[in-house]
Parts: structure tokens; C-alpha cells; sequence
């Protein structure tokens, strides 16, 4: 018995009779009762009971009609699957992120992409750059947020807007600062002890230099977590890229945006060159584009 017979079958028991349902199949009638035959002979069971104007169906029939319904059911749904899948619509795409950018830039973009593409699952994970590019070669995400600009020949990049610097600082060391509203100058922050990330540090002391001083760095950390703890527990002033307000819920910390130079960091979204994208990272990627043309 093949898929053929089972639709044949079922387009007998829909029509009713035999004679109706060869015109419904565009066949004639003497093969697709022979087949109805055959078929009944190969079960070795009576599937049909033909009458005069309508065939009723016995126990057997009725199984059959029954797991036959079940069976191009299931060939429907998976062949629909297949296509949804081959056009993106379903899947599950992994994406990997620095922290602070997974918890700012990335909602927005992947809300966006469920209202078109609901049936896509999400697979996160969370670490420094370096970490990011180590994983997207490991072949486990398919598309890495980095915090630069990332030039190479082994990758294709979509550059982000660029983001600014903010300080984080605990409330009761915010009164020594003064208060300038929302921003403070670079110059502001000689003296005062700084936790900054390590990407950060030369841009820093560069800028703090063309100012007239040199900063002093009491903690330099590869993730600001833990130097946003610190501002929070009053050990010094984090410096931070501003998409990092609020990932600690409930701190008492202040940010300002360092002006007077503004200081700036980069964010790419990165996936590998010369290597197979599937169509849901794709969606994602021009969807992402769209977003960037249209802020």
C-alpha cells in the first residue's frame, strides 16, 4: 500500500462511490476500481462494500480511512514544515552577545522579528568579545554582537550606530561632583578613582591626557559587571557604554554621559564569510538592516 492507494481511497469514501470519484481524480472508472481490488487483496481484508448507489465501508475500512486521513496528515504538516523552514519562517537561530548590548539593542530587534516570524526560537549566549568570535568560530552561533568594529577578511560585519561612554557612580559620591544634569566633562573626573573595561583603557588615558591628567584606575575588568557592582557599593566611578544603565536592577547608581570630549565605543554585528547562513539568520539580518535605515 502506498500514498497513492491511501488517496484514492479516501476520495472513494469522500464521493461516495467509485464512479464519482474517478471524475473528482480525472481517471476512469474500471482502473481505480481494479486498484480498489488489488489493494483489498494485498490487505487481504474486504474494505468496500459496494452498493447500488453508495459503498459503505466495514470495520476494516474504516481503520484504514482512519490512519490514512492520519498518515497524509502528517506528510501535509511536515512537508509545510520543510517549507516553512526553507523560507525561515521556522527554526531556531543562535546569537551571540556582548552583555551589555544583549540586554539593550537586541530586544528591540528580536520583538520586531517575532511579529513576521513567530514560529523562530532564540538560542543566547552572553559573553566578552573575544569569547563571541571563539563561539561564532566553533560554528555554535551563527551571528556575534561584538563591541568594535571588527575588520577582517574572515568575517561580514553590519556596523551599529556608534554608542557613548556614561559614568555609573553610587548617589552619595554624585554631591562631590556637582550637579550638570545629565552629562559631566571628561575633565570632571581627574582625581576620582575609576573602574573602567579593559577594551576601553587606551581610548581613556588618551583622552584624559589631551585633558591635562592621568586617570587613576583602581579596577580594569573584561566585563562591566563587576565594575558596576563596585560603583554601587561607592569603591569608584564606572565607566561604561550606555546600553550597561540598568543591567544592575535595583542599584542606587547615577549615569552621565562624559562630554567635552564625548567619548564613543563601536558594536558590529558580525557573522562568518564564505560560510552557510540559514535562512532564518538571513530574515534576521535584513530585518536588522531595515531597523538601522529606519531608527
Amino acid at each position: 500500500m502506498d500514498v497513492k492507494d491511501m488517496k484514492h481511497f479516501l476520495a472513494i469514501v469522500e464521493a461516495g462511490s467509485i464512479n464519482a470519484a474517478a471524475k473528482r481524480l480525472h481517471i476512469a472508472q474500471p482502473p481505480l476500481s481494479r486498484q480498489m481490488m488489488q489493494l483489498e487483496k494485498k490487505l487481504g481484508v474486504k474494505l468496500l462494500v459496494r452498493g447500488q448507489r453508495k459503498i459503505q465501508l466495514t470495520e476494516a475500512g474504516r481503520l484504514l480511512q482512519n490512519r490514512s486521513e492520519q498518515f497524509l496528515g502528517q506528510i501535509e504538516n511536515t512537508v509545510k514544515e520543510i517549507r516553512e523552514y526553507n523560507a525561515g519562517a521556522r527554526g531556531t537561530l543562535s546569537i551571540g552577545t556582548v552583555t551589555s548590548s544583549g540586554a539593550t539593542i537586541l530586544p528591540r530587534i528580536v520583538r520586531a522579528f517575532r511579529k513576521t516570524f513567530p514560529g523562530v526560537s532564540f538560542q543566547l549566549w552572553e559573553g566578552e568579545t573575544n569569547r563571541i568570535i571563539e563561539l561564532l568560530h566553533q560554528g555554535a552561533i551563527e551571528i556575534g554582537l561584538v563591541r568594535f568594529s571588527l575588520e577582517s577578511e574572515l568575517y561580514e560585519s553590519i556596523r551599529l550606530p556608534n554608542e557613548p561612554l556614561v559614568i555609573a557612580l553610587n548617589k552619595s559620591y554624585a554631591a562631590s561632583l556637582g550637579d550638570d544634569g545629565d552629562c559631566i566633562h571628561l575633565s570632571e573626573l581627574a582625581g576620582t578613582p575609576l573602574l573602567i573595561h579593559r577594551k576601553y583603557e587606551a581610548m581613556i588615558v588618551e583622552h584624559c591626557e589631551k585633558c591635562g591628567f592621568t586617570p587613576e584606575f583602581v579596577c580594569i575588568s573584561d566585563d562591566v559587571m563587576p565594575i558596576l557592582a563596585w560603583a554601587d557599593a561607592d569603591i569608584g566611578i564606572a565607566i561604561v557604554p550606555r546600553a550597561a544603565i540598568g543591567l544592575i536592577p535595583n542599584a542606587g547608581l547615577i549615569y552621565k554621559t562624559i562630554i567635552n570630549p564625548r567619548l564613543e565605543t563601536s558594536s558590529s554585528i558580525i557573522w562568518m564569510q564564505n560560510r552557510y547562513l540559514s535562512t532564518v539568520a538571513r530574515n534576521f539580518l535584513t530585518m536588522l538592516t531595515t531597523i538601522q535605515s529606519n531608527p
